[in-house]
């Protein structure tokens, strides 16, 4: 009686297992952020008209609090079978098991940017796919600059003629320069860890190994960066601002320059056409050369994914030089993609050529919470709370604590 017992509950276990299997087979879940939402579905559509027997299922993700949902969906083993993650994140999740390598979806390897390649390698192996490039460079109204009696053939390149730019910018209720202190943690640190770099600060060392939030460089890279809004050149909403909300501003005519990536150039166009837009280099300091993150998007697929095989698939086709043009509105990680006509654009020079002085962030395990607590750092500041050495040092202990 036990023995039929037992052959029952095995059967209906299998059963179960195989009816779990296939509630899964041919649909992968695949979460992509909502600037990318149009071109996906489109992108989507092509792949299940080619592959009749794979469903698709987007779910769309905003990017204010994205690194915390990602990381939290990965280790709870409820992820989906693709997500769009920043480069920087790709190393800290292989390093602690919650990706799977995707060496055998990659082809033509040496179509790729290099630096974008290296950005998901670790141990080896690949564990992402990157789609997507972009460094930041500073927009400005063409038009402010000259009713403030500012040159926007000849801009500033310097710290010291920058700020005093965004200082004549700023009048009559206009802003001169916006910077970052709210929403998603990596508005942040893609706008004021290039200035730290500048000096040869940093949040950490390359290796990992050192911690570089509180170190002389970096504090006076912190304090230029925090100035704008303590000395009335950033919105007075700075402590709630991400680039998105920056990018409004502009386009209102509220703020005169911001630093983002080409994919606003777009949206002001189409928002406001009157303004005369320009892109200009980041500034450097006096004596120094610019910096800016090597910043995009890569897919992964999580170690928990149920149906790799079929999101290994989608990769596969989302790779392809003509749809990774398509998909991403920066520049494509694939060399043949950038040959797309959209991206031949004059207003594209400038962050073209900010692209050679693109850095990685330092690939570590924990570089999510890591930046996190920089970031918390730098909101005690704008808030008034603490000073940029108390702020930065205590950063720096709860840093410590992480490496």
């Amino acid at each position: 009686m036990k023995t039929l017992t037992m052959k029952l509950a095995m059967a209906a276990t299998a059963s179960f297992l195989a009816m779990s299997a296939g509630a899964w087979a041919g649909e992968v879940v695949w979460w992509t952020p909502n600037f990318n939402e149009a071109r996906a579905r489109e992108l989507v559509e092509k792949f299940q008209a080619a592959n009749p027997d794979v469903t698709v299922k987007l779910e769309i993700t905003t990017t204010d609090g994205l690194p915390q949902r990602i990381l939290t969906s990965l280790q709870s083993g409820a992820a989906p079978d693709v997500i769009d993650v920043q480069h920087g994140w790709v190393n800290g999740y292989a390093q602690n098991n919650l990706v799977l390598p995707v060496d055998d979806v990659l082809t033509d390897r040496e179509d790729y940017i290099p630096a974008a390649l290296e950005y998901n390698t670790w141990d080896g192996k690949l564990w992402g796919i990157p789609y997507r490039i972009e460094t930041h460079a500073v927009i400005i109204n063409k038009g402010d600059y000259t009713a403030a009696g500012l040159d926007p053939d000849n801009p500033p390149t310097t710290w010291t003629a920058f700020k005093d730019a965004a200082k004549k910018l700023t009048t009559n209720g206009k802003s001169g320069f916006a910077i970052t202190g709210g929403g998603e943690v990596g508005n942040t640190i893609f706008r004021s860890l290039p200035f730290m770099w500048m000096l040869g600060g940093g949040i950490i060392s390359d290796d990992g190994k050192q911690v570089l939030v509180n170190s002389p460089e970096s504090i006076e890279a912190v304090t230029f960066y925090t100035d704008f809004l303590k000395e009335g050149i950033s919105p007075t909403s700075t402590l709630e601002n991400d680039g998105t909300a920056n990018r409004r501003l502009f386009i209102a005519e509220t703020v005169s320059m911001y630093q983002s990536g080409q994919f606003d150039i777009q949206s002001i166009r189409k928002e406001n056409p009157n303004i005369d837009i320009g892109v200009i280099p980041v500034p450097h300091p006096d004596d120094g050369k610019t910096a800016a993150i090597l910043g995009g998007w890569s897919f992964v697929i999580p170690s928990d994914a149920k149906n790799p095989d079929d999101a290994k698939k989608l990769l596969g086709f989302l790779a392809e030089s003509e749809n990774q043009a398509v998909l991403t509105d920066t520049f494509p990680a694939r060399i043949s993609a950038m040959e797309a006509e959209r991206f031949n654009d004059p207003i594209l020079q400038v962050f073209k050529e900010m692209l050679p002085f693109g850095r990685p962030v330092p690939a570590h395990p924990n570089w999510v919470q890591i930046s996190q607590a920089y970031f918390d750092g730098i909101q005690r500041i704008l808030l008034g709370d603490e000073d940029v050495k108390t702020a930065m040092d205590g950063a720096a202990d709860e840093i410590e604590g992480l490496l």
